[in-house]
């Protein structure tokens, strides 16, 4: 089979339609069109191969071990708390979340999540606990008495 070249149907076989077919057929489980290493000579290939492989491979009940074993060691922690406090990934993460909840499908999905009854009660109960009452009550007496303030330094100043 020859790519980019006029075949017996008159048309151009396009390398990405090849690459496409070919990686869905290995993702079935069915015999390639073309052999694997001829599919191997084009980049796109090559990269959605490395690409099925590593996931295939970081899948495996060993390797998802490994990952939360190393992920619990200490200096693993500390290393990711200390990623994590760093002020470029701060902004990162972020103007990604306002982003994302800018986003019509997560608006949403929100809305249609606090409709529920059981989101309802749950806020309901939440606002009525003694805590979170005193917290308001104090929070809203700071806040009067700063708006109290700033009208008197604006009369006065």
């Amino acid at each position: 089979m020859l790519f980019g070249k006029n075949v017996s149907g008159g048309h151009m076989i396009d390398e990405m339609e090849v690459v496409k077919r070919n990686l869905s057929l290995v993702e079935r489980g069915l015999p390639l069109d073309v052999p694997l290493s001829v599919l191997r000579t084009y980049p796109s290939f090559a990269k959605a191969e490395v690409k099925a492989y590593k996931k295939a491979y970081n899948q495996r009940p060993e390797a998802k071990a490994y990952k939360k074993a190393y992920n619990q060691r200490p200096e693993a922690k500390a290393y990711k708390k200390a990623y994590n406090q760093r002020p470029e990934v701060k902004a990162y993460q972020k103007a990604y979340q306002k982003a994302y909840y800018q986003r019509p499908e997560v608006k949403a999905y929100k809305k249609a999540y606090n409709q529920r009854p059981e989101a309802k009660t749950y806020k309901k109960a939440y606002n009525q606990r003694p805590e979170v009452k005193a917290y308001r009550k104090a929070y809203n007496q700071a806040y009067y008495q700063r708006k109290k303030a700033e009208k008197e330094i604006e009369r006065h100043g």
